[in-house]
């Protein structure tokens, strides 16, 4: 999603107002939850650029007891500086993921003073969490296919739409045409609604899926595969996650948790602490099992289709000269979770799914071209 200036110059839309501490100057930014820290971007492609830093270390990020009620936030290397979201549901995001309410009066997480009796508590309590958290993994999975299929497609959404905020999506008709085309297949062969497909204009090489039934892929990821079978191997894994309900399984997992917490420590509490839906979306991670259990799932589906999986075996093999060569770069997020690539290579090499390409070539030149 993008806003067009009045000079035609397109910036990401803003969903956060952010004072700098320098200048006085208000200035409307997009604010995008990544691993690391909180990201923020100008919005206004007119205006002179915020006099602060504009990548926030979750480790340093922290609520001003001054901000009293308001969904308000600071940085300790820019402690003048103020960020405020527009959405309650950015501002929880934040707050589920900062250090604490005031870093600068030496208070600890949730405001809790450096008493002998807090440790104490706090080292009890997170010895309860991890027990609750190995008693539900096992259950979580179950409990993920009794629901309907799109539970968590509004908040999938949610997820999205920040992710928009700074990788715009690519609308090319005819791209999106063939890719959904692919993904009708592949899901039609699994028995399972076909999912709804998105794809962002964003250079790394990666594709995720979200609860219900929410796949998305990058430009990078589109670039980076010389074959419409390449795309269709690593679609079809994605649309194998859909089918385990693995994005599912992780969200019943993480508010599980975020359920016992508010047991122990109130709503309020529960709410700071545990991980947003919309943070944990967009940083989710599949355990080795589940990838290995994707990849062999979307060979099934490939082999319903009679589409070729040399393409996964090439895609995955150049994936491999790129790891042992040191030079991974941007493909990192895809490589990161998953089986070793040349173990992933392997198996698709002597899977023999079919012969068709999945994409032609008609329909991969219009998938190449959409994010143009």
């Amino acid at each position: 999603m993008t806003s067009t200036s009045p000079d035609n110059r397109a910036g990401p839309v803003g969903n956060a107002l952010l004072l700098d501490g320098v200048t006085g100057a208000d200035h409307r930014v997009a604010i995008l939850v990544e691993e690391t820290g909180l990201r923020i971007l100008p919005a206004d492609a007119l205006a002179a650029a915020p006099q602060c830093p504009l990548l926030w270390p979750w480790s340093k990020v922290y609520r001003p007891a001054s901000a009293g009620e308001d969904m308000v936030f600071a940085m300790l290397d820019a402690q003048d500086a103020r960020l405020t979201p527009d959405l309650p549901a950015h501002a929880r995001t934040i707050l589920s993921r900062a250090s604490g309410d005031e870093r600068r009066s030496g208070r600890q997480v949730l405001g809790l003073a450096r008493r002998p009796s807090a440790a104490l508590a706090i080292g009890a309590t997170v010895a309860v969490l991890a027990l609750a958290l190995v008693a539900l993994a096992p259950l979580s999975g179950v409990a993920a296919h009794l629901l309907p299929a799109d539970t968590g497609a509004a908040s999938s959404d949610q997820a999205i739409e920040q992710l928009a905020a700074s990788h715009p999506r690519c609308d090319g008709t005819e791209g999106l045409a063939a890719l959904d085309a692919l993904s009708r297949r592949l899901a039609g062969a699994a028995g399972i609604p076909t999912p709804q497909l998105t794809v962002i204009d964003w250079d790394v090489v990666n594709a995720f899926a979200l609860p219900g039934g929410r796949v998305v892929l990058t430009s990078g990821l589109i670039e980076a595969s010389r074959d419409g079978s390449e795309i269709a191997a690593v679609l079809a894994h994605e649309i194998s996650h859909v089918v385990h309900r693995d994005p599912m399984t992780g969200w019943i997992r993480r508010e599980g948790v975020s359920l016992l917490l508010a047991l122990l420590f109130g709503q309020e509490a529960a709410g700071s602490i545990a991980s947003s839906l919309t943070g944990a979306l967009l940083n989710a991670r599949y355990t080795r099992h589940q990838e290995d259990r994707a990849d062999h799932t979307a060979l099934d589906l490939m082999r319903d289709n009679d589409i070729r999986s040399d393409g996964g075996q090439a895609f995955f093999e150049r994936l491999h000269e790129r790891e042992i060569g040191g030079t991974v770069g941007a493909l990192l997020t895809l490589i990161e979770t998953h089986p070793g690539s040349a173990d992933r290579a392997a198996l698709f090499a002597e899977a023999q799914t079919g012969t068709g390409p999945g994409l032609d070539a008609a329909q991969l030149a219009a998938v190449k071209r959409m994010c143009r």
